[in-house]
Formats: structure tokens, sequence, C-alpha cells
């Protein structure tokens, strides 16, 4: 069974939405696949979903991405050549996020046995609780306004493995990434958009582990309205992610993520119910 033109306008957009908001898109997938009665045969439309994160996180990102590459390139130039000093913060931030990327990369290698555990709803609603908590806590501790010339190689390897637990369904990369940085003493903006260019990555890596389990599993029949279909699954997705982004950058400027800890414990209750009713 394959979704419809509407719910697959919904599951894109809902996909891209919650891929950025702290609350598990790997549960909230999950779960409306339930809701829709469909569990097999997803392979082709998560790999255009994927796509439309991927282009949308690169079109937020992409002044962040561009400074880091000109700063790459510089640095490269032999000194005595070089027209303009180092942008040495740059270089730092590409370093911090190179670390970071470590336990991601790591990650990924579990990516399919982790899917796997997303059908025990029981322990959906664990992970969902979990991701509340690490939400909720940053509200406890002090703030600062540290950044990656003053971080560690160990914080960074922090903020990497909340992206990395984000394989398991019910945690979300940029929601850990962003709080483990917060309660490490991190700016707030800055570990946001540490998480996102650290997303970033994960959505390519998961892009190509889209692209094993679709050949492991098959294209199937296909048409051009199919197509259209996928097509416009990935462009919801794509918009669901830029709203994600300008939502998070704004209440990074506020009081911060914990409110959807509220909303995690939420769907953890509800999914907790769910599991006892099937």
């Amino acid at each position: 069974m394959n979704l419809n033109w509407l719910q697959s306008i919904l599951y894109g957009f809902l996909s891209g939405l919650t891929d950025i908001l702290p609350v598990s898109s790997q549960a909230h997938k999950v779960l409306l696949l339930k809701l829709f009665g469909i569990q097999v045969g997803m392979e082709f439309i998560h790999l255009w979903i994927h796509l439309g994160i991927f282009a949308a996180l690169y079109f937020c990102c992409r002044s962040q991405i561009v400074r880091i590459n000109r700063a790459r390139a510089l640095a490269r130039v032999p000194k005595r050549r070089r027209k303009r000093p180092l942008d040495t913060r740059t270089l730092m931030d590409w370093s911090m996020l190179k670390t970071m990327l470590i336990p991601v990369i790591l990650g990924l290698l579990l990516y399919r046995r982790a899917v796997a555990l997303g059908e025990n709803l029981m322990l959906l609603a664990l992970f969902l609780f979990i991701n509340g908590l690490i939400l909720y806590i940053p509200q406890f501790l002090p703030g600062s306004n540290r950044d990656s010339r003053n971080l560690s190689r160990v914080e960074g390897l922090l903020m990497g493995l909340g992206g990395a637990a984000s394989m398991l369904p019910g945690i979300s990369a940029v929601g850990s990434a962003a709080s483990i940085g917060c309660v490490c003493g991190v700016e707030r903006s800055y570990s946001l958009n540490m998480a996102l260019l650290m997303n970033l990555v994960l959505t390519l890596g998961l892009v190509v582990q889209d692209v094993f389990l679709l050949l492991d599993a098959g294209i199937g029949t296909l048409s051009f309205l199919i197509l259209l279909r996928y097509l416009l699954t990935a462009m919801t997705a794509f918009g669901g992610t830029v709203l994600g982004v300008k939502v998070m950058r704004y209440l990074a400027g506020l009081h911060g993520f914990d409110l959807f800890a509220f909303y995690c414990f939420g769907l953890s209750l509800f999914t907790f119910i769910l599991n006892l009713l099937a």
C-alpha cells in the first residue's frame, strides 16, 4: 500500500519540520505510518524526503558553508602570498564540526539496526521521554557564550554523540546536539548553527543509506504520476525544513527549546497508550 497524494504531502512536510524541531523525525514518521496503516515499501519516498531535507539545510546554512570553504582555501595559500589574514574563528568552527562528525559517522553504521527499533512502540515511547529530558535539563544550568575558540575536543565529541543518538527513533539530532552544547556552556545560537551543519552531513549519510536500502528492496513499479508525487513530497519536506530552521533560530534567541520537552513527554505518553491499544 502506498501513500496517497494528501498523505504524501503531509508526510513530507512533517518529516522535514520534525527533522529540525527537537521532537524526532523518526518517531513522527513511525507514528504517521502506523496511523496511515502502512508498514513496508517506504524506502524510495524516504530517499526523496532526505534529499529535500538536505537541499533545505544547505540553503539555510549556505553562508556558513561558503565562509568555511573560503577559510580553508585561504589556509592552503602560503603565508607570504596571502592578501588577507586567516579567518581563524571559522577554521576553529571547521575543526569543531569535524570532531562532532566522528560519532555521527560511526552512528550511521548502525542505522539499519536502529531503524528496526521503531517497530517497538514501548522503546519508541522510552526514547521520546529521554529526548524530552535532554531538552528540559539545560534550563536548570547557567548560560554562557562559549564557542569553538574555547571548546575542547571532548565537548565537541559530546555534541556529536547527541547527533549519533538520533539513530535511535525518538531522539532528535538537532535537539540533542544543541542541548548538550548548552549544557557544556556553548552559546545557544552558536550551538544550534553547529547542530544544523552536523545534521546536514548526517542527512547526506542517510541519503546514502537510503540508496543501499532501496537497492536491497527494489524500486518497484514507477510511473510519471508516482515520480511527480515523490517530487512534491520532497518539495514539502524542503518547505517543512526551512520553516523548522526559522522557528529554531527564533527560539534560540529567546528562552531556548525546553517547551518542546513537554511535547515529547506528551507524545511519549500517547505512544505508550497506542502500544497498549495495539
